[in-house]
């Protein structure tokens, strides 16, 4: 399990789908995070997603849960790629709790995502993916270092409306020069605690 904060991202468990199943039949959560808004999933689709998961190892599944509570408020993801020798970390994440929506856990959850890609699986660059419409995201990814580096026009048909989706990626060297500052601005109180648990290997 990886802590950042107030927040802990674990294995993703096969007790875990009936919340999954809530999340995933959700209109508004699945707009956004998914922008297929339609594309209901039945407990037998995620048994079954559930266990290609558990095969792939290019990829880590994550439950975002509370530290105190144990409450589980979410998904985040890395997608590991090694195309023309590039690491590559393609992440990505939603909150399904709705009402923790704009409360800054979005930003939070992608830093962590920027801190096991670079930290631990020491990736050269991340990539995100997000529609037009969800400003939220892209003003959670851009406040991380994330650039839009281009968009897929009128790729996205949703609500009766086309829309472009976005992608953004940051690189190793650009995440580095701004780590600590974004450190401090997410973790606060916790920055000290953090960086001894996870900077620092005793006898090093």
């Amino acid at each position: 399990m990886f802590e950042f904060g107030n927040v802990r991202f674990r294995p993703v468990e096969k007790e875990d789908l009936k919340q999954l199943h809530e999340w995933e039949n959700d209109f508004e959560v699945i707009m956004y995070s998914r922008s297929r808004p339609m594309n209901f999933l039945n407990m037998a689709q995620l048994e079954k997603q559930y266990e290609d998961w558990v095969k792939e190892e290019r990829e880590l599944h994550f439950i975002v849960e509370l530290v105190d509570s144990k409450e589980a408020i979410g998904i985040a993801r890395i997608e590991k790629q090694d195309w023309a020798n590039v690491k590559t970390a393609s992440v990505g994440t939603y909150i399904g709790k709705k009402e923790l929506w704009g409360k800054g856990l979005g930003r939070q959850i992608t830093v962590a995502l920027l801190e096991m890609s670079f930290h631990q699986l020491n990736a050269d660059r991340c990539e995100a993916w997000s529609v037009e419409f969800n400003v939220r995201a892209h003003k959670a990814l851009e406040s991380c270092g994330f650039k839009k580096g281009g968009a897929m026009r009128q790729a996205i048909f949703v609500n009766g409306q086309k829309w472009d989706g976005f992608h953004f990626d940051i690189l190793r060297d650009e995440y580095l020069s701004m780590r600590m500052d974004l450190l401090k601005q997410t973790l606060k109180d916790d920055l000290e605690g953090y960086l001894k648990k996870h900077c620092t290997i005793e006898g090093h």
